[in-house]
Order: structure tokens, then sequence, then C-alpha cells
């Protein structure tokens, strides 16, 4: 089963890792090394990527998508079609 990671460890261990070698801040971590690059790449993609209220432009359209979906729903048992 994949262990699950608080997001502010993810953060400290990529900001730590600027100073060691991937291979190195894994094993002293107990992390998985393609983990750890996981992380790495998602921060340098985007440096918000960490932050606690981020959402990926992906995750904002499945939010909106689930929005209209409701609002259809709403406005269809509003008018008694459902």
């Amino acid at each position: 089963m994949p262990r699950k990671y608080d997001i502010n460890f993810n953060s400290m261990i990529v900001y730590l890792n600027e100073k060691h070698s991937n291979i190195k801040t894994a094993q002293q971590f107990d992390i998985p090394l393609k983990t750890l690059e996981k992380w790495i790449t998602a921060f340098n993609k985007d440096s918000r990527y960490f932050d606690s209220d981020y959402k990926t432009q992906a995750q904002i359209i499945d939010d909106l998508k689930k929005k209209i979906v409701s609002l259809k729903n709403e406005t269809l048992y509003f008018w008694g079609c459902l």
C-alpha cells in the first residue's frame, strides 16, 4: 500500500534536497527515489505546487464540471423535470 506524505513534509524535503543528491535525500528520509523525483519535477514546474490551497488547472476544470452538473440537476429539480 502506498504511503501518504504530508504536503508540508514534501515541501521541506524538496527544499532540503537542493543541498544534496536525490539518492542521498531519498535514503536519508526513507522515501522512494521516484517519489522524490516526482515532487521535485512538480515543484520545478510550479513552485506553488506545495501550497495547501493550490489546484492544478485540471483540478479546477474538474471542480467546475462538477459544479455545472450540480447546477443543471438543481435547475431540473426546480422545474420538476427530475
